[in-house]
């Protein structure tokens, strides 16, 4: 097989796949190469999956609830079967779909593993080499591993893992107290495990505002997520029916099963990139805003160039590149990407943290309105949380917006366009907002920079 495209997409991720289908779009003949099931490790082993699951978690916890509101019954338990069966559906089904869009948009899809082997060309692993006018190297990325705990699909776990493991654990140690590891948490606490954190910074998800993290771990805590910061764990040691850690304070903890959750690596390996010599990092394949390397007619886009790795992002960056692959001129705006994390209560940002605008130099005033305020939190029975804005103390353009709380995913979108836009705090306190809705409670946050928030006390 040896075949001619305008465009070769070397990867089926959230990058891949969009950049396949954005350059049909505008009339290219297009391949694109993946060696296992369309949609990446987003689709298969992450964000869907697992938020599959942390929807079913928090079903859970709801049902639990409503016996205090009126509903009887003894109560509700997870069913293991059930709850990964239908992940399986969701996963296969949105698969199909992917399959079925690239079929529409006639793109060839060639399946396999491939690797560039020179300018244009793309050997595919047990069919042949396919060239294309232009390449998109959009291989995503892996998760890292750490000495003396490699995955080994028993007791020690990756996410990946964890997700076909098929049933609840009774207790289960977490390494790694980011945004991977707090979202497991949540998901196996809520299905009745005993769940421990081990992160060796002094907060859970120090990536987000510090008032978040802090807010995260009392929740935890209260929810019996037991918590162990500033520590490592210095060894393992795992037999047929339980995993033992041994942190660097002497501790000791032992469970069921450790998922080790300390970050991804871009796959860079074995794709063919020393024989055009392009340029890489420590963070994967370096590109420009165009999404272009330092070789014409290659771009890279998604995990695999570094930088935030979150599927929307990835999808973003492969139809830039796809975009500049065809002729036109796309750059992306990174300044006002949100980021969301399926914790239980969820949380969500976009903009600048505290910290972020300390270091810019940036004066700023905050304001913060709790969901123990909102009438309908209180009707969802989802009071704990809060919203909070940050802006510019001298012209009060809103520079980010954090939440934790319910539906927080959804809620960031407003963010999303007054921080894009520059909006000022009068600007979008003057929007009149649906009541009752979450959603006042942007409003009111906005609001309470001027001390105007009408359902907030002093």
């Amino acid at each position: 097989m040896e075949r001619e495209f305008d465009l070769v997409v070397l990867g089926g991720g959230p990058a891949g796949y969009p950049a396949a289908i954005r350059a049909a779009q505008l009339g290219a003949n297009v391949c694109l190469v993946e060696k296992g099931p369309l949609g990446g490790t987003c689709l298969n082993e992450g964000c869907i999956p697992t938020k599959t699951l942390h929807g079913l978690a928090h079903l859970l916890e709801q049902a639990v609830s409503w016996r205090e509101s009126g509903f009887g019954g003894n109560g509700i338990a997870a069913d293991p079967a059930g709850l990964f069966a239908h992940k399986e559906r969701v996963v296969s089904g949105l698969v199909q779909g992917v399959e079925k869009l690239l079929k529409a948009r006639k793109i060839d899809v060639v399946r396999g593993t491939g690797r560039i082997t020179g300018p244009g060309t793309v050997a595919v692993e047990g069919v042949g080499t396919v060239k294309g006018s232009s390449i998109i190297i959009a291989t995503g990325s892996s998760e890292a591993e750490l000495p003396g705990m490699a995955f080994d699909g028993g007791r020690i776990l990756s996410s990946a893992d964890i997700l076909d493991l098929g049933t609840i654990p009774d207790s289960l140690i977490i390494v790694g107290g980011g945004v991977i590891g707090c979202e497991f948490a949540s998901i196996f606490n809520a299905f009745g495990a005993k769940v421990a954190i081990v992160e060796m910074l002094p907060r859970l998800i120090a990536t987000e505002d510090v008032q978040i993290g802090r807010y995260l771990q009392t929740f935890f805590r209260r929810k019996g997520i037991v918590l162990h910061l500033n520590a490592r764990v210095e060894r393992t040691e795992a037999d047929g029916d339980s995993v033992r850690a041994i942190l660097d304070n002497g501790a000791g903890i032992e469970a069921e099963y450790m998922l080790v959750s300390v970050g991804r690596r871009p796959n860079v390996d074995h794709i063919g990139l020393e024989t055009l010599r392009i340029a890489r990092d420590r963070t994967g394949i370096v590109v420009n805003e165009r999404m272009e390397t330092d070789v014409p007619g290659i771009y890279a886009a998604g995990d695999v160039v570094g930088g935030m790795l979150l599927a929307h992002v990835a999808t973003r960056e492969g139809i830039t590149a796809s975009e500049n692959a065809l002729g036109r001129s796309r750059t992306v705006k990174y300044d006002a990407v949100p980021s969301t994390i399926y914790t239980l209560p969820e949380i969500s940002r976009v903009g600048l943290t505290e910290d972020g605008a300390k270091e810019k130099g940036i004066g700023y005033v905050t304001g913060r309105f709790p969901f123990a305020a909102s009438g309908k939190a209180k009707g969802l029975r989802e009071e704990d949380g809060f919203v909070k804005w940050i802006a510019g103390k001298q012209n009060a353009r809103l520079l980010g917006l954090h939440i934790i709380g319910p539906q927080a995913a959804e809620l960031v979108a407003p963010g999303i366009l007054a921080v894009e836009r520059g909006m000022s705090v009068d600007e979008f306190a003057a929007s009149v907002f649906p009541h009752p809705t979450l959603s006042e409670s942007l409003m009111e946050a906005v609001e309470s920079i001027r001390g105007t928030s009408i359902h907030l006390a002093k």
